[in-house]
């Protein structure tokens, strides 16, 4: 994980921390403590419910890393995208067969999924670089604002869908939940499983060239831990005419996805699907995970309330892998740290969003998901607060240290 403060002493540093070379750096998590077990727990179940929500979940697995792992919200907020991709995919392994219960139709749109994932790269790679070099005062208060107003939004999408589940109950037949015509009835007709061999082999190949692109281009640039392939130096002129071109190159992925995949009847809502994906990037790059805004977005393509969720799991499954995918090569965190937190989050989401989704989807009560993260949400502002002043007190409540600056390089 990135270096926190300047030691000469081991009391200098926080619980958790040793003091090496004259820094505090965070110890390796095996052997774990008993706090840091607690803590893998813990976010194997969030994160369980989080990827059923369609989200990352990143603004509470910050907290729980912070609680649990004694990690600054700084190094949180760039070592949250490792069990935000763990968890996602597990969560799609889990729900790539499944079906919605009023539909009957896929629950996860893949084809749609993947319009948005060009954009919502080009955004992740511009948010993680201001994640990086951003004051932490600045950046905690980002946090709790939109920590806010997704918990408004799930507030809302939960009581409107207990509405639906309790009148369902009452009359024991199917509220039907307004979707576009055209697209429901096509997928009823032809579901992601009964596609035809070139669809899926078009669809498979869009994947793959979209993540080899973003790789390839990680590795013709190269970080301060990963030299570049073609010797290029970190962070000078031709790294940023990479980055550059890469910027462009995804663009154009965007551009022709969408032409191909899209819907007909969707089509016209290409700018504000460009405009609602690159924001989307943004925020995981932040570590909040793009779900608050992908989620409103299929709502309004006219998908259910669990297509739209379903969807955007997949939509945080590419996009936090290629942000993962930088956070070891820039070296914001070991590889051992790594590897066990994304193997335990895998693990851990696809048990309990398989256990989760089933039974309440047995018993009509898919809305408790929504509530769980409403929960799960005020838990998190609240702790975050707490935790930030925690850190900030042990540095000697410094002024300079909330608005500070970073380096990008």
């Amino acid at each position: 994980m990135i270096n926190n403060h300047p030691c000469t002493l081991q009391s200098e540093c926080v619980s958790l921390y040793n003091c090496i070379d004259g820094i505090c750096t965070h110890k390796n998590f095996f052997p774990p403590t008993f706090p840091e077990l607690i803590g893998m727990i813990s976010i194997a179940i969030f994160t369980g419910f989080a990827s059923l929500a369609g989200i990352g979940g990143g603004g509470v697995v910050v907290s729980l890393m912070t609680m649990f792992f004694n990690y600054s919200q700084k190094e949180a907020l760039l070592g949250v995208f490792l069990p935000i991709f763990g968890a996602a995919l597990g969560n799609f392994l889990n729900l790539a067969q499944q079906l919605d219960p009023q539909t009957k139709t896929p629950v996860v749109k893949i084809r749609s999924a993947i319009v948005a994932c060009p954009a919502m790269i080009i955004g992740s790679m511009v948010g993680l670089i201001l994640n990086k070099i951003l004051p932490a005062f600045f950046l905690i208060s980002i946090l709790q604002y939109f920590l806010f107003l997704s918990c408004q939004k799930f507030y809302k999408t939960a009581l409107k869908e207990q509405n639906n589940e309790n009148q369902r109950k009452q009359t024991q037949n199917s509220v039907e939940i307004p979707i576009l015509n055209k697209l429901s009835q096509e997928e009823k007709q032809q579901p992601l499983q009964g596609a035809s061999l070139k669809e899926n082999i078009d669809l498979i190949v869009a994947i793959c060239v979209i993540v080899i692109t973003v790789l390839l281009g990680f590795f013709l640039r190269g970080s301060p831990n990963v030299q570049s392939i073609i010797g290029i130096s970190y962070c000078g002129f031709f790294y940023w005419i990479i980055t550059l071109g890469l910027v462009v190159v995804l663009f154009y992925y965007f551009e022709y996805i969408f032409d191909r995949f899209q819907k007909e009847e969707l089509k016209p809502l290409k700018k504000e699907c460009l405009r609602d994906s690159f924001k989307a990037g943004i925020f995981n790059g932040f570590g909040l995970g793009g779900g608050m805004i992908l989620i409103p977005m299929y709502l309004g393509m006219g998908f259910t309330t669990i297509q739209s969720t379903g969807t955007s799991s997949f939509n945080v499954l590419l996009s936090s892998f290629q942000v993962a995918a930088q956070v070891i090569i820039l070296g914001y965190m070991g590889t051992l740290q790594a590897i066990s937190l994304f193997t335990m989050t895998v693990i851990g989401c696809y048990l309990s969003s398989s256990y989760i989704f089933n039974n309440l989807k047995k018993r009509d009560r898919l809305s408790l998901i929504m509530w769980g993260l409403v929960g799960f949400v005020i838990f998190a502002m609240v702790n975050l607060a707490i935790q930030f002043i925690q850190k900030w007190s042990h540095n000697g409540y410094q002024i300079s240290e909330l608005f500070a600056f970073q380096s990008i390089c």
